[in-house]
């Protein structure tokens, strides 16, 4: 990613503008888990010049959009959530290195969190709160959801859970509802033979992959009802190399409710279902 422009120079506010839409893409290349981000605001800007290299610290805010990673939909496309959805908001500080009048995104940290759901309620008590990730209740739904996707599905090939993005739940008169959304891959295993060796089924990689994304929503006791999008392989616009693995550089709340963005080189975490973070260090 080069960008020729002086990204020290004060008061050009084209510079910036190009810069943190950089940095918007930067951060969504490198973004291993969950939903794309779009750039909603610069908050602050600081710079060290020096004669080679320059650097400048961008503040800038960014909206989780409803595009999954694996979605390759353009990011112009992807609609930021409403507040009823619990908004998710990322707080960065991007640093741009500028040697010679070319720029290029050198690290970033982010801080993402989801709207408060106190005030959520107030404002729309019979809105669906999140849950953790790795609620039983919830994965439970998810995984009855991906049987039923694979049992009715005309794919021949059998897919696997990746992550899940999203569970939220609300109160009904039939009881407890749960709404999923979550990320699937494809594997090397037909739909017939997958359910008696399930474990075996290696999720295929490269150029071959295909990933899909589903929604789901279980009312009660009731039977859930799912929708998957699959994305065929030569759309391979997503930044995801290797599925079997669930990378994450970065430190996440425990229990999480949402992934966050990690920063670029910080301290390694491994991470996949249904335990979604482990940390590896003190």
């Amino acid at each position: 990613m080069i960008i020729f422009i002086n990204v020290c120079s004060s008061g050009l506010k084209d510079q910036d503008k190009i810069a943190t839409l950089e940095a918007e893409s930067f951060i969504n290349d490198h973004h291993r888990h969950g939903y794309k981000f779009k750039f909603v605001s610069q908050d602050s800007r600081s710079a060290e010049k020096k004669t080679d290299p320059c650097e400048v610290v961008l503040g800038i805010t960014l909206e989780e959009t409803e595009c999954h990673i694996v979605n390759p939909k353009p990011l112009d496309q992807c609609e930021t959530r409403k507040e009823t959805q619990t908004k998710v908001t990322a707080k960065c500080n991007v640093t741009v290195s500028s040697v010679e009048g070319k720029a290029a995104v050198k690290r970033y940290i982010c801080d993402t969190e989801p709207a408060s759901h106190e005030i959520l309620v107030t404002k729309c008590p019979d809105c669906p709160g999140l849950l953790p990730l790795h609620d039983p209740k919830g994965l439970e739904s998810v995984k009855t959801a991906l049987q039923k996707f694979n049992k009715e599905s005309d794919h021949k090939s059998y897919f696997k859970l990746m992550e899940v993005g999203r569970i939220s739940t609300q109160w009904m008169f039939s009881g407890q509802s749960f709404f999923s959304q979550f990320a699937i891959m494809e594997t090397n295993c037909t739909n017939k033979e997958a359910p008696q060796n399930e474990e075996s089924c290696k999720a295929s990689c490269g150029d071959q992959a295909r990933y899909g994304f589903c929604k789901s929503t279980k009312v009660g006791i009731e039977e859930p009802e799912v929708e998957c999008e699959i994305y065929e392989a030569k759309n391979r616009t997503h930044p995801m190399k290797r599925p079997a693995q669930f990378p994450c550089n970065g430190f996440a709340k425990i229990p999480p409710t949402i992934y966050p963005i990690c920063p670029l080189r910080p301290i390694l975490l491994s991470r996949g279902p249904p335990n979604f973070v482990r940390p590896t260090g003190n």
